[in-house]
């Protein structure tokens, strides 16, 4: 029995020798395909620093602008409120002359056409 025994450790010794001799060759191939990784992402990293700053100027870019835009936006608003305000002004100005020219002119034309009602009666009467 320890021949048995004996036979079964050689057994399994060899067989753990044999799976860490293929770990070694697995973990060699595990460190080749970080190290291409690595290089992967020094080179992403690289590629990737200006887009990132392109990125910043134009965000900063794109700020700048939107703030012009706000600003013209707010100017525009305001000559529109101006020429309201104008607009009002200029219909009310228009009211208040038509109150106060109105009603005289009515009454001076009713008072010519009576006057020239009248020149006519009166020509009238005299012809006949």
């Amino acid at each position: 029995m320890e021949g048995f025994l004996l036979v079964m450790q050689i057994v399994a010794l060899a067989a753990l020798t044999i799976v860490c001799v293929y770990l070694v060759g697995v973990l060699g191939r595990v460190r080749s395909i970080l190290a291409i990784v690595e290089n992967d992402i020094r080179e992403l990293t690289a590629k990737a620093l200006p887009v990132f700053s392109n990125l910043e100027v134009i965000t900063e870019k794109i700020k700048n602008v939107s703030e012009n835009i706000e600003e013209q936006i707010d100017l525009v608003k305001s000559s529109i409120n101006s020429i309201k305000e104008i607009a009002d002004n200029v219909v009310n100005f228009e009211r208040k002359v038509q109150e106060r020219i109105e009603e005289p002119v009515l009454e001076t034309v009713g008072t010519v056409a009576a006057v020239i009602k009248g020149f006519r009666t009166f020509m009238a009467r005299l012809r006949a």
